[in-house]
């Protein structure tokens, strides 16, 4: 059972049927057109394999998402939709034979960005913020007297009155770099794709800082706004225990119509998520019960 409608921003639910077939949308209301919405309401077989996406998610969100209807929230999807226009546009820049390539692998399905033939290398597209993207470099600062000789005015955080005036300076610092599911998404890709013949020697993500050259952006050390960042290498071993472990799980919940596990803590971002980023969140009893074990701090 795959989302049937979407949300108005104070909460109403529409289906889709209303929408796109009866003509009863309230345009001004929903302030998103048809066309986007169009795109937000595309839909995946709920009886497929497991993707490479689902077996990164919570299996309870996976499971949520194949066996009840929920609505989508347009306005929570606006840089999803804005990064699937952006991977649209790449794509129809690259030989198509080498762009968008459909796997499977270990019974779980996945799509490649693009392949490198010439250079051997794996590319996947992201569209994210600053603030993923200095988690993602591993930028950390240190301060320095500001080189124009300015001081303080008044009392500060890194200084008294009188005293020179701090500046940061960032650098990317290797311990603190974390490029979180991208690591495993793609090392993912790259196992499927050596099963069907090809030969990986480079992984990259290639960003696309969606607040580049804006001062909150600058302020965070992200001075670029593209980046191609190195993707390091996860044994093949570890990469089947990982994605064949979640594949099984949904599987079984699905097989079984039994609920599974709350989603992790490091799953649903500290609980972030479940509050008011996961899709699936009006219809998951773990969100809807307020028992004590299930609030987020």
């Amino acid at each position: 059972m795959p989302a049937i409608g979407f949300k108005y921003p104070d909460g109403e639910h529409i289906s889709f049927e209303d929408v796109f077939e009866n003509g009863k949308l309230e345009l001004e209301r929903m302030g998103i057109v048809i066309p986007m919405l169009k795109e937000l309401a595309k839909q995946r077989d709920p009886d497929r394999k497991p993707s490479v996406t689902e077996c990164l998610i919570g299996t309870c969100e996976a499971y949520l998402k194949r066996t009840e209807d929920y609505y989508i929230d347009p306005q929570e999807h606006a840089f999803a939709l804005a990064g699937t226009l952006h991977h649209s546009r790449l794509e129809g820049n690259a030989d198509k034979d080498l762009a968008e390539i459909a796997m499977e692998g270990m019974d779980i399905t996945g799509i490649v960005d693009l392949y490198d033939e010439d250079t051997k290398s794996l590319i996947d597209y992201k569209n994210v913020g600053s603030y993923k993207v200095a988690q993602v470099l591993g930028l950390d600062f240190y301060l320095e007297d500001d080189p124009t000789g300015a001081v303080y005015l008044r009392n500060g955080k890194w200084g008294s009155k009188g005293e020179p005036k701090k500046v940061k300076r960032y650098w990317a610092n290797p311990e603190k770099a974390d490029l979180g599911d991208w690591e495993w998404q793609i090392n993912c890709y790259r196992y499927m794709l050596e099963k069907q013949g090809k030969e990986i020697n480079n992984m990259y993500v290639q960003i696309t800082v969606r607040d580049g050259g804006i001062q909150a952006s600058r302020d965070r050390g992200v001075e670029h706004k593209i980046y191609l960042i190195d993707v390091p290498y996860i044994h093949n071993d570890h990469i089947i225990e990982k994605f064949t472990t979640k594949r099984d799980a949904l599987l079984e919940a699905i097989k079984l119509s039994k609920l599974p596990e709350m989603c992790s803590e490091e799953e649903t971002w500290g609980g972030k998520k479940c509050k008011s980023y996961c899709d699936a969140r009006d219809v998951c009893p773990y969100v809807n019960n307020k028992s004590k074990e299930l609030e987020f701090g």
